[in-house]
């Protein structure tokens, strides 16, 4: 069998110590035409050549997803049921692996009992085959003692192989991002509109919004860790008069907890809030912060795809199967987080927290839901994505731990990957191998076991992409050890790096990592390794730590509060909302205090005014004086705008929500 020859242009590795991106590598995958049996190798993202699309929804396509599932799903609706009716809306059909023990692509050295389909590698890691092309994962990407390291897809001097980077501050026509204004008016909307059809989902159309009533509990009053706090409860009840049928009616719900001296006081303050329940008041409480607990799986459970006809997704969708585009439950969630803050900022009845301050916490799958929720709402201000790994703060192309093709899986692992439900069905379309064995469709032509190139290859976002859409607001990205390498914490260090540049563009650090860092290596370590564990690099606004503790999030806790420091101690700029596109919208009065002498002040994508006009040109200011800050720039497609003011070296951000922005605006 001939396979296409893959060309083997100029590499060069990731970013290494430092906090920006590594030397750029371009076009490492290339059209070398088709081989005698009909195998095209892709070109390179922003080529002429496309993703592959879907099949083309022909009445046949139709009928037979129909036939298969029915027109509407009808109980009981199973996890298996609903994923295989999306992947027939698709066109994709799962290939004939054949058995785990036979495969000739599994990787040699592993242990266990095939019989159950368990394989260990030489760490005692768990190994898994994808159930879409056939691709072997492990915890480890070391390439000794038997652990399957090959196709880390940044490592090219290992194993031959390298993904092309995405360009971030490069547009889809290929013209370079200079300035802010650039990023704001022309690269951001590009990543989120991509973000949002390859692999999240949409926002639902605000007009399909049902009506949220929303309700307090009774206060109850209590002392925790030394600090008297106030505590009830926050619901908003979800009108169901657009579906009644719907079997389970969502609702927004969660404990709000804030100290007793705000309470009293009727002083509003910042909230953290957090994916579960209100123990992490010992770090924030202390500090006059407060935390809301979010039941999230109240608004859309994380239960595959059996109710993905129900709760919120089924209640807009009148019951209905998800099309490919539709929104997954992260999407969902973050909605629910956005209609939150929507509440926080209503006037009204007192509730106690500053909805321009707030950020977002969330632990594995939730840490995927905090930095999708801080991509698509950008009053959040602070997001810690722990452990997100795959489709959270990671880069995606690579090959380690957790892929695509697992987070699709569960025909190999049942009980395992029921995960799907998280994305939109788009996400389908990057798994697999993007050359396929003409013997057995479906499946890659194996380079080591690799299958590379993937149809990775041709998505056009990845991990740092959801940190830059972030920019230039805290993202702080943790991982562990042991059990917790399936997240890569490689990549997810990578995301952070790679999203430097973005938040060096718009006038803030993104992660600093000192020069001579000596990076993590040795047995079981990524290759090209993390900077080292328990330590913080928390100097800018992208954070990264690496705990010695595994899958777990309280070990970075205490440096995510010194980083929402830097966008809660301060008196903080109002957010303007509603603001039409091209309208110049100023911020009221601000005091400038806290200096002991003159200080530099200086204005991304806006002006100030201090003393007579306004000004975008750097000048000074003391203490004492009022300063005023307002937008200057027009939006596409009502995207926000965030405009940068830096004193000293304080920097200060404040956000504009657009009447029609996705879904994230007033309700």
């Amino acid at each position: 069998m001939e396979k296409p020859e893959l060309q083997d242009p100029e590499r060069a590795s990731d970013a290494g110590a430092g906090g920006g991106r590594g030397t750029s590598r371009r076009t490492l995958l290339r059209v070398v035409g088709v081989s005698p049996l009909g195998l095209a190798v892709a070109a390179a993202p922003g080529s002429a050549l496309a993703a592959p699309s879907p099949a083309a929804r022909t009445g046949a396509v139709v009928d037979e997803c129909v036939q298969k599932f029915g027109a509407f799903p009808t109980l009981p609706i199973s996890t298996v049921q609903d994923r295989d009716q999306m992947l027939c809306q698709l066109g994709i059909k799962l290939p004939n692996l054949g058995s785990w023990l036979d495969d000739p692509n599994r990787p040699p050295n592993l242990a266990g009992d095939p019989a159950a389909r368990l394989w260990f590698d030489a760490f005692g890691h768990p190994v898994r085959r994808g159930a879409l092309g056939g691709l072997w994962a492990s915890y480890d990407d070391a390439t000794s003692s038997g652990a399957i390291g090959y196709g880390t897809g940044d490592n090219p001097e290992v194993d031959g192989w390298g993904y092309t980077p995405i360009e971030l501050l490069e547009t889809k026509n290929g013209r370079p991002v200079r300035t802010p204004e650039d990023w704001w008016d022309k690269r951001r909307p590009e990543i989120f509109e991509a973000v949002q059809e390859e692999l999240y989902g949409r926002i639902p159309d605000r007009r399909l919004w049902p009506k949220i009533t929303w309700e307090l509990g009774e206060v109850s009053f209590g002392t925790a860790d030394g600090v008297d706090y106030a505590q009830r409860t926050v619901t908003g009840i979800i009108d169901t008069s657009r579906y009644p049928e719907v079997r389970n009616a969502p609702r927004i719900f969660g404990t709000l907890r804030i100290p007793r001296q705000a309470y009293d006081a009727r002083t509003e303050v910042p909230v953290v809030v957090v994916f579960g329940g209100t123990t992490r008041w010992s770090l924030l409480g202390p500090q006059g912060w407060g935390i809301f607990g979010f039941a999230n799986a109240q608004l859309q459970p994380d239960s595959g795809g059996a109710n993905m006809s129900s709760y919120i997704i089924g209640l807009i969708n009148k019951g209905n199967w998800r099309k490919p585009g539709d929104w997954g439950a992260l999407a969902a969630w973050s909605w629910g987080i956005s209609r939150l803050i929507d509440f926080f900022d209503a006037p009204g009845e007192y509730v106690g927290v500053d909805a321009n301050r707030i950020g977002v916490q969330g632990h594995s799958r939730y840490g995927k839901a905090t930095i999708v929720a801080a991509a698509y709402d950008p009053r959040i201000k602070a997001a810690y994505a722990s452990s997100s790994g795959s489709l959270g703060a990671r880069m995606n192309r690579r090959h380690w731990g957790q892929d695509l093709e697992n987070d699709g899986d569960y025909a190999n692992n049942t009980g395992e990957s029921l995960e799907y439900h998280w994305m939109a069905g788009n996400y389908f379309k990057w798994m697999g191998p993007l050359v396929n064995d003409p013997e057995n469709p479906g499946v890659g032509l194996a380079r080591n076991g690799t299958y590379k190139p993937r149809r990775l290859e041709l998505m056009s976002v990845d991990g740092h992409s959801m940190v830059a859409l972030a920019a230039p607001r805290v993202v702080y990205i943790t991982g562990g050890n042991n059990n917790d390498s399936w997240a890569d914490p490689r990549g997810m260090y990578l995301a952070g790096a790679h999203a430097t540049e973005v938040y060096n563009l718009v006038g803030v650090d993104g992660l600093v990592v000192p020069p001579g860092t000596e990076f993590t290596s040795g047995p079981g370590e990524p290759i090209g390794g993390t900077p080292p564990f328990d330590e913080a690099f928390i100097d800018g606004y992208v954070g990264y730590r690496r705990q010695n503790a595994g899958h777990v999030d309280s070990p970075g806790w205490p440096a995510f509060v010194e980083m929402c420091r830097k966008v809660f101690d301060r008196a903080p700029f109002p957010d303007a909302t509603d603001v039409r596109a091209g309208r110049k919208v100023s911020s009221r009065k601000w005091k400038v205090e806290g200096l002991t002498g003159r200080a530099r002040v200086s204005v991304v994508n806006g002006e100030y005014q201090t003393r007579g006009g306004w000004s975008s040109k750097p000048g000074v200011v003391e203490n004492g004086q009022q300063i005023r800050v307002r937008h200057t720039s027009s939006r596409l497609d009502g995207a926000p705008v965030v405009t940068t003011l830096k004193i000293g070296d304080d920097t200060y951000t404040f956000t504009s929500i657009t009447a029609d922005d996705r879904g994230h605006g007033r309700s």
